[in-house]
């Protein structure tokens, strides 16, 4: 098993030696996907087939156990993230709530768990929040016969609707936020997979507890400590920001600011920063600095680095947009 911790969560890929799970519960609500397999599944006294566009949504103390079926060859995989009843709590601004429907159907919610835990996978464990164990590292690539029909391109959409996520504002897929691949740096990774899984979790409120998501989510848009948290990110475009620091500053959990501030804004505060250090970019090269220069200006790890957002948002490169600009 592979283990990375996101800040009080776990996120895992496990494949388990017998094949399945026997009894057991967990203090923590867990939320899984199959990488490769389908689940037979008895979760308390109620039993249902887990297939691969699912997501399941356990509650703390609830005991499961399920059998599985794979391909020819494949080993059953599954991604877990362990949520503590702190963190759900923090989300809704209020005492944890129950999923009242385990299973959902949410293809693209299942690829954005997966794309989470192959970034996971490729930071290492030398960064801040994160701490891997094991030293296996099982495939998140799907065997071509166990993919269900939906595509993973970048163009792919969160498919948000309805309840807190209309009021969210929430659209587009973690590999829609510019140039974050694989290869990009480490912290850049971490700090977006921590807003993607709070988005995770917002979307499946709206479709496993559907009573709490059409409950307030909290403050208002217009919420003064959100203005003053963009007013801190538009005054330094020199870094990336810290999600701990910004929350700590406006005295809110992580979980909240990431609510409240794309409730306000459309987009989590990472997200948002990164595309004004982007604009910022374009103007100053547009000045006819190199684009060396801007880069480190703007806190990117490197040219290379820049260079990879820069073009992921604009479809042009750095280089060139200087050179036609100036």
């Amino acid at each position: 098993m592979q283990v990375r911790e996101v800040n009080g969560t776990q996120l895992a890929v496990v494949t388990p030696a017998s094949g399945g799970f026997a009894r057991h519960s967990h203090d923590e609500y867990v939320i899984s996907v199959n990488v490769s397999g389908r689940e037979r599944v008895r979760l308390d006294r109620s039993s249902f087939e887990v297939d691969l566009d699912e997501v399941t949504a356990y509650n703390p103390g609830q005991v499961q156990s399920c059998t599985t079926r794979t391909p020819e060859g494949a080993a059953f995989t599954c991604v877990s993230w362990y949520v503590p009843p702190g963190v759900l709590g923090a989300l809704v601004g209020g005492p944890p709530p129950d999923f009242s429907h385990p299973v959902v159907r949410a293809p693209r919610l299942r690829r954005e768990l997966l794309r989470a835990a192959g970034r996971l996978a490729v930071t290492g464990t030398d960064r801040p929040g994160v701490r891997g164990s094991g030293n296996d590292r099982p495939s998140l690539t799907e065997p071509a016969s166990d993919r269900p029909g939906v595509s993973g391109s970048a163009s792919d959409r969160l498919g948000v609707s309805g309840s807190a996520s209309d009021r969210l504002g929430v659209s587009g897929s973690a590999s829609d936020l510019p140039g974050l691949g694989l290869g990009a740096a480490g912290d850049d990774v971490l700090a977006l997979v921590e807003e993607r899984l709070t988005l995770v979790l917002l979307r499946l409120l709206d479709l496993a507890a559907p009573a709490l998501a059409r409950r307030s989510p909290g403050p208002e848009p217009g919420d003064a400590r959100i203005a003053a948290v963009l007013d801190r990110l538009r005054a330094d475009l020199s870094s990336a920001p810290r999600l701990a620091d910004l929350a700590g500053e406006a005295g809110m959990s992580r979980e909240h600011l990431v609510r409240s501030f794309t409730r306000a804004t459309g987009c989590p505060p990472y997200a948002w920063h990164l595309q004004a250090r982007l604009a910022e970019g374009r103007r100053r090269l547009r000045g006819g600095l190199a684009v060396a220069e801007v880069a480190h200006e703007l806190g990117f790890t490197d040219q290379a680095h820049f260079h990879r957002h820069f073009t992921a948002a604009y479809a042009i490169t750095p280089g060139r947009y200087r050179a036609i600009n100036i």
